[in-house]
């Protein structure tokens, strides 16, 4: 009678396995059929968003994007004016000398095996003594021009006492910095001075093709990198022309982007996302959060125990 229970038990295992073995293949075929019409129905509904996203920008929004160049959009370009004068360049040039040179200082000190800083050094000197035989020629105002003649001139000195040393010396650079910081300020002053005005006279010249009441709801563009994005000129600009608090509404910073149509790109994106926001949320700035965001961080704080302990409500 065992024997025939153990024949029995035995038979059916096998029965068991012949079956697992039959049935794996379609039930794995059976689960990529069902990752593939996920995939689909994913991708149907990205396809209706980008469709959404890829029209054009409407008639009634002025975008005031800013490259190397303001330019004014209201569903088509209405003009483009340029915004940089030779003297915030020339500027700016000058002080970037002393930038450089404590720029090939730093990759001195921690780098000391590295001789490469000595050729650097040699090659701003060569280069600011012969833009200092220019500078009648230059944009600059009679005080500027003898700031720059005094910047360079201890710039020269520096690189010449750097050179002549068989070692790097950072605390002569400190005070090379030190020295030459307030002469770095006075010229960004007037970079900033310079550039404003330009700005401002580009801006309020391609506003006449718009109404007062357009100009009330434009937006602003400004493309640039990430580290000049805290405090950046442009978007200081369009803040108080517009009389906003902050950037991220009427004013948008697009950090690494700096060609015309990927630019417009991200903005048709954030004028999508505020759609739909404000239809599934009230809040047109919600999808320009992560959607997962809050979830996420009521997970994390019960993960990881900041929550504190749950009161009891009976004592």
């Amino acid at each position: 009678m065992v024997t025939s229970l153990n024949a029995a038990r035995q038979f059916l295992i096998k029965i068991v396995f012949i079956l697992i073995s039959t049935m794996t293949p379609f039930m794995a075929n059976a689960f990529q059929g069902d990752g593939q019409l996920f995939n689909d129905l994913n991708m149907a509904g990205r396809s209706a968003y980008a469709k959404e996203h890829s029209k054009l920008l409407p008639e009634g929004l002025p975008i005031f994007l800013i490259t190397d160049k303001v330019t004014l959009i209201n569903g088509r370009k209405l003009g483009e004016r340029p915004y940089t004068p030779p003297l915030y360049n020339q500027l700016k040039s000058i002080a970037h000398l002393s930038l450089g040179i404590a720029a090939a200082g730093l990759f001195a000190q921690e780098t000391p095996n590295d001789p490469s800083w000595r050729a650097s050094l040699a090659d701003m000197r060569t280069k600011a003594i012969s833009a200092k035989t220019r500078l009648d020629s230059s944009a600059f105002n009679a005080a500027q021009k003898q700031r720059q003649v005094q910047l360079i001139d201890l710039s020269v000195a520096y690189i010449d006492r750097a050179l002549a040393n068989q070692s790097f010396d950072p605390a002569a650079l400190k005070a090379y910095a030190l020295t030459t910081a307030p002469l770095l300020l006075a010229n960004t002053t007037d970079a900033a001075n310079a550039q404003l005005e330009a700005l401002d006279e580009a801006v309020k010249d391609l506003a006449k093709h718009i109404s007062p009441e357009a100009w009330g709801r434009s937006m602003a563009i400004i493309t640039g990198p990430k580290t000049a994005r805290e405090g950046n000129l442009q978007s200081q600009y369009f803040l108080f022309a517009f009389g906003e608090k902050a950037t991220g509404q009427r004013v948008q910073y697009m950090e690494n982007i700096f060609d015309e149509d990927q630019a417009l790109s991200v903005l048709q994106t954030i004028l999508t996302d505020r759609k739909i926001g404000g239809l599934f949320f009230n809040d047109p700035s919600r999808m320009e959060r992560d959607l997962l965001s809050d979830a996420a961080t009521a997970e994390l704080l019960r993960r990881f125990d900041r929550l504190g302990p749950v009161p009891d409500p009976f004592r």
